[in-house]
């Protein structure tokens, strides 16, 4: 955007994944949201924000429609069973809409994705430390690949993990072969979390029903891949299964594709993956490139989103960077 551009209206896309009531769970030390907190920043967010619905986005990117003042789309990764059983009720009890995002092994198949298994195998261990040194022992006594060169290219932290959960994550998304991942996903999983990936996943996640039953009061779908597979990191072959898997899961819930929504796994994009997106009928593609979204220059299969754990989670803070960014934004239209 050169200084000539103007400047659009600006909006706030914040994503959320697992929202439960974390503490009372079987899994305390998940990477989620507590309910209680989420309850917060819905206040919060209603104190200084617009909530708009996806069709409103929708209308905007295409037509150029105005949307309300400091305007907010709240969106769902992964169609969990949190999504139905906490998010849908509070949302619904407020007259807000939602845009969710769930994969179609998980939707259709009920199979266990290997993000999660590695989720919850994080979220079983109180060292993380130790649990990337069970991988590199897991790996060298497989022969399965040399650690010491892996920890020098992956050991390291993130925005959200210290360096031995951002090495075990990165190892077993997308750094290893994927057969070679399979292989130590399953066995640490089975190890730490279960055997019966079967009735797990019934557990841990929506269903076609139900996700029909949250599009008949309101709530969207969008497509998110059939394995969750990192988009940016995949083969065309893959890429493209990818993309049919997620256009299955929405058939199957009766949501659109054509002009519809989509969420990069991982935020995981480049100019073939959005390509392929586009020529595929999607209209608008998520990111999680941590920015606001000029509605006049983004790209729309560039939406960035700020993760929940960017903004307040208590109605009675006044304030937040991300907000006061775009109250001077729009002091400036």
């Amino acid at each position: 955007m050169t200084a000539n551009t103007p400047i659009g209206q600006l909006l706030t896309v914040v994503m959320y994944h697992y929202v439960r009531p974390l503490a009372q769970s079987a899994f305390p030390r998940l990477k989620a949201l507590e309910l209680k907190d989420f309850v917060g920043q819905l206040d919060w967010l209603n104190r200084h924000y617009s909530v708009i619905s996806p069709d409103d986005l929708s209308a905007a990117l295409t037509t150029g429609a105005e949307l309300p003042a400091r305007p907010c789309l709240l969106t769902f990764d992964d169609g969990y069973s949190d999504h139905f059983l906490h998010v849908f009720p509070e949302l619904r009890s407020r007259g807000l809409k939602g845009l969710f995002f769930a994969p179609r092994s998980s939707l259709v198949e009920r199979r266990v994705l290997e993000v999660n298994k590695i989720q919850f195998v994080l979220a079983s261990q109180e060292q993380p430390e130790a649990l990337a040194d069970e991988l590199d022992t897991l790996l060298r006594r497989g022969g399965l690949a040399d650690p010491s060169v892996l920890r020098t290219d992956n050991h390291a932290p993130n925005r959200y993990d210290t360096a031995d959960v951002a090495y075990v994550k990165r190892l077993l998304q997308h750094a290893l072969p994927a057969q070679t991942r399979s292989i130590a996903v399953d066995a640490l999983f089975q190890r730490h979390v279960t055997a019966d990936q079967k009735a797990f996943a019934e557990e841990l996640y929506l269903t076609p029903a139900q996700a029909v039953e949250m599009r008949a009061q309101g709530m969207e779908f969008g497509g998110h891949g059939d394995l969750h597979l990192w988009h940016g990191q995949s083969s065309a072959e893959e890429l493209q299964g990818e993309i049919l898997g997620a256009t299955g899961a929405l058939g199957k819930i009766d949501a659109p594709v054509k002009g519809g929504f989509y969420c990069y796994p991982f935020g995981s994009h480049d100019a073939a993956v959005r390509a392929a997106v586009g020529s595929a009928g999607f209209g608008i593609g998520f990111t999680v490139e941590p920015a606001l979204c000029d509605l006049v220059c983004v790209d729309p299969l560039q939406i960035p989103r700020l993760d929940t754990r960017d903004l307040p989670l208590n109605a009675q803070v006044p304030s937040s960077p991300w907000l006061e960014k775009a109250q001077s934004k729009e002091a400036s239209r």
